[in-house]
Protein backbone atom coordinates (compact mmCIF):
# COMPACT_ATOMS: atom_id res chain seq x y z
CA UNK A 1 0.00 0.00 0.00
CA UNK A 2 1.41 3.42 -0.89
CA UNK A 3 2.25 5.92 1.81
CA UNK A 4 -0.36 8.33 0.45
CA UNK A 5 -3.16 5.76 0.56
CA UNK A 6 -2.14 4.65 4.04
CA UNK A 7 -2.10 8.24 5.30
CA UNK A 8 -5.52 8.89 3.71
CA UNK A 9 -7.19 5.82 5.20
CA UNK A 10 -8.68 7.57 8.22
CA UNK A 11 -9.27 11.02 6.76
CA UNK A 12 -12.97 11.83 6.88
CA UNK A 13 -14.96 13.96 4.44
CA UNK A 14 -14.73 17.16 6.52
CA UNK A 15 -10.95 16.99 6.99
CA UNK A 16 -8.27 18.70 4.90
CA UNK A 17 -6.71 16.32 2.41
CA UNK A 18 -9.90 14.33 1.88
CA UNK A 19 -9.77 12.30 -1.35
CA UNK A 20 -13.09 10.74 -2.37
CA UNK A 21 -11.51 7.84 -4.26
CA UNK A 22 -9.63 6.84 -1.08
CA UNK A 23 -12.66 7.11 1.23
CA UNK A 24 -13.45 3.61 2.50
CA UNK A 25 -17.25 4.14 2.59
CA UNK A 26 -17.25 5.41 -1.00
CA UNK A 27 -15.22 2.37 -2.05
CA UNK A 28 -17.64 0.13 -0.19
CA UNK A 29 -20.57 1.61 -2.15
CA UNK A 30 -18.70 1.28 -5.46
CA UNK A 31 -17.78 -2.34 -4.70
CA UNK A 32 -21.36 -3.19 -3.74
CA UNK A 33 -22.68 -1.54 -6.92
CA UNK A 34 -20.14 -3.42 -9.06
CA UNK A 35 -21.03 -6.74 -7.39
CA UNK A 36 -24.77 -6.09 -7.85
CA UNK A 37 -24.23 -5.21 -11.52
CA UNK A 38 -22.25 -8.41 -12.13
CA UNK A 39 -24.84 -10.52 -10.32
CA UNK A 40 -27.69 -8.80 -12.20
CA UNK A 41 -26.13 -9.81 -15.52
CA UNK A 42 -25.78 -13.42 -14.39
CA UNK A 43 -29.22 -13.62 -12.77
CA UNK A 44 -31.04 -12.24 -15.82
CA UNK A 45 -30.54 -15.58 -17.61
CA UNK A 46 -32.56 -17.24 -14.83
CA UNK A 47 -35.32 -14.59 -14.75
CA UNK A 48 -34.09 -13.44 -11.33
CA UNK A 49 -32.86 -10.12 -10.00
CA UNK A 50 -30.63 -9.33 -7.03
CA UNK A 51 -33.60 -8.87 -4.68
CA UNK A 52 -35.03 -12.28 -5.57
CA UNK A 53 -31.54 -13.82 -5.29
CA UNK A 54 -31.02 -12.29 -1.85
CA UNK A 55 -34.46 -13.48 -0.72
CA UNK A 56 -33.81 -17.03 -1.93
CA UNK A 57 -30.38 -17.06 -0.25
CA UNK A 58 -31.98 -15.95 3.01
CA UNK A 59 -34.72 -18.57 2.72
CA UNK A 60 -32.09 -21.20 1.96
CA UNK A 61 -30.43 -20.20 5.24
CA UNK A 62 -33.71 -20.25 7.21
CA UNK A 63 -37.04 -21.50 5.97
CA UNK A 64 -39.78 -20.91 6.74
CA UNK A 65 -39.07 -17.31 7.62
CA UNK A 66 -41.44 -14.48 8.50
CA UNK A 67 -41.79 -11.55 6.14
CA UNK A 68 -40.64 -9.23 8.95
CA UNK A 69 -37.45 -11.21 9.50
CA UNK A 70 -36.80 -11.37 5.75
CA UNK A 71 -37.18 -7.58 5.55
CA UNK A 72 -34.74 -7.08 8.42
CA UNK A 73 -32.17 -9.57 7.13
CA UNK A 74 -32.39 -8.34 3.53
CA UNK A 75 -32.20 -4.70 4.63
CA UNK A 76 -35.36 -3.96 2.67
CA UNK A 77 -38.41 -1.92 3.58
CA UNK A 78 -41.48 -4.06 4.21
CA UNK A 79 -43.62 -2.64 1.33
CA UNK A 80 -40.78 -3.21 -1.16
CA UNK A 81 -40.21 -6.76 0.04
CA UNK A 82 -43.94 -7.51 -0.03
CA UNK A 83 -44.11 -6.49 -3.72
CA UNK A 84 -41.11 -8.73 -4.48
CA UNK A 85 -42.67 -11.64 -2.58
CA UNK A 86 -45.96 -11.26 -4.48
CA UNK A 87 -44.05 -11.47 -7.79
CA UNK A 88 -42.05 -14.47 -6.52
CA UNK A 89 -45.25 -16.21 -5.45
CA UNK A 90 -46.84 -15.52 -8.86
CA UNK A 91 -43.73 -17.08 -10.47
CA UNK A 92 -44.05 -20.19 -8.30
CA UNK A 93 -40.84 -19.55 -6.35
CA UNK A 94 -42.30 -19.17 -2.86
CA UNK A 95 -45.39 -19.88 -0.81
CA UNK A 96 -46.66 -17.34 1.72
CA UNK A 97 -48.84 -18.58 4.54
CA UNK A 98 -50.25 -16.94 7.66
CA UNK A 99 -48.95 -18.44 10.89
CA UNK A 100 -51.56 -20.67 12.51
CA UNK A 101 -51.34 -19.05 15.96
CA UNK A 102 -51.02 -15.45 14.73
CA UNK A 103 -52.58 -14.54 11.37
CA UNK A 104 -50.64 -11.24 11.37
CA UNK A 105 -47.38 -13.14 10.83
CA UNK A 106 -46.79 -14.41 7.29
CA UNK A 107 -44.29 -17.22 6.84
CA UNK A 108 -42.42 -17.63 3.56
CA UNK A 109 -41.14 -20.94 2.20
CA UNK A 110 -39.29 -21.77 -1.02
CA UNK A 111 -40.87 -24.11 -3.55
CA UNK A 112 -38.94 -26.96 -5.20
CA UNK A 113 -38.76 -24.75 -8.32
CA UNK A 114 -36.98 -22.05 -6.29
CA UNK A 115 -34.57 -24.54 -4.73
CA UNK A 116 -33.65 -25.82 -8.19
CA UNK A 117 -33.16 -22.29 -9.56
CA UNK A 118 -31.15 -21.28 -6.50
CA UNK A 119 -28.76 -24.23 -6.83
CA UNK A 120 -28.04 -23.30 -10.45
CA UNK A 121 -27.56 -19.63 -9.63
CA UNK A 122 -25.36 -20.35 -6.59
CA UNK A 123 -22.77 -21.81 -8.97
CA UNK A 124 -22.70 -18.52 -10.86
CA UNK A 125 -22.61 -16.57 -7.60
CA UNK A 126 -19.60 -18.66 -6.58
CA UNK A 127 -17.79 -17.69 -9.80
CA UNK A 128 -18.49 -13.99 -9.19
CA UNK A 129 -17.28 -14.38 -5.59
CA UNK A 130 -14.07 -16.10 -6.72
CA UNK A 131 -13.40 -13.41 -9.32
CA UNK A 132 -14.01 -10.67 -6.77
CA UNK A 133 -11.51 -12.18 -4.35
CA UNK A 134 -8.75 -13.15 -6.80
CA UNK A 135 -5.43 -12.39 -5.09
CA UNK A 136 -7.07 -11.95 -1.68
CA UNK A 137 -6.24 -14.58 0.93
CA UNK A 138 -8.59 -15.99 3.56
CA UNK A 139 -7.06 -13.94 6.38
CA UNK A 140 -7.67 -10.71 4.43
CA UNK A 141 -11.30 -11.69 3.86
CA UNK A 142 -11.70 -12.51 7.56
CA UNK A 143 -10.08 -9.17 8.46
CA UNK A 144 -12.38 -7.28 6.09
CA UNK A 145 -15.42 -8.98 7.62
CA UNK A 146 -14.18 -8.09 11.10
CA UNK A 147 -13.73 -4.43 10.15
CA UNK A 148 -17.17 -4.26 8.49
CA UNK A 149 -18.84 -5.80 11.55
CA UNK A 150 -17.11 -3.29 13.85
CA UNK A 151 -18.13 -0.43 11.55
CA UNK A 152 -21.78 -1.59 11.65
CA UNK A 153 -21.59 -1.79 15.43
CA UNK A 154 -20.09 1.70 15.64
CA UNK A 155 -22.71 3.10 13.26
CA UNK A 156 -25.44 1.55 15.39
CA UNK A 157 -24.60 4.02 18.14
CA UNK A 158 -26.00 7.52 17.85
CA UNK A 159 -23.44 10.18 16.94
CA UNK A 160 -25.52 12.62 18.98
CA UNK A 161 -25.11 10.89 22.36
CA UNK A 162 -23.50 12.82 25.20
CA UNK A 163 -19.95 13.79 24.41
CA UNK A 164 -20.67 14.25 20.73
CA UNK A 165 -19.19 17.44 19.31
CA UNK A 166 -22.38 19.02 18.00
CA UNK A 167 -26.04 18.44 17.22
CA UNK A 168 -27.12 18.30 13.58
CA UNK A 169 -28.61 21.48 12.16
CA UNK A 170 -32.38 21.41 11.75
CA UNK A 171 -33.34 21.55 8.11
CA UNK A 172 -35.46 24.57 7.37
CA UNK A 173 -34.82 26.16 10.78
CA UNK A 174 -33.98 29.84 10.81
CA UNK A 175 -30.65 30.93 12.20
CA UNK A 176 -30.90 32.90 15.43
Amino acid sequence: MSMRKNSQAKIGPAEPGFVLEEYVLYNLVLTTATYNEEMSKALKKFNLDTMKWRTLMLLDDKSPCSVGELARRSVTKMPTLTRVLIRMEDEGLIVRQALAGDKRVVQVTMTPKAVSALRAVQKIGQKVFERAFEGVDASEIAGANDVLQRMRSNLGRSPYESGAPEQPPKIGARAS
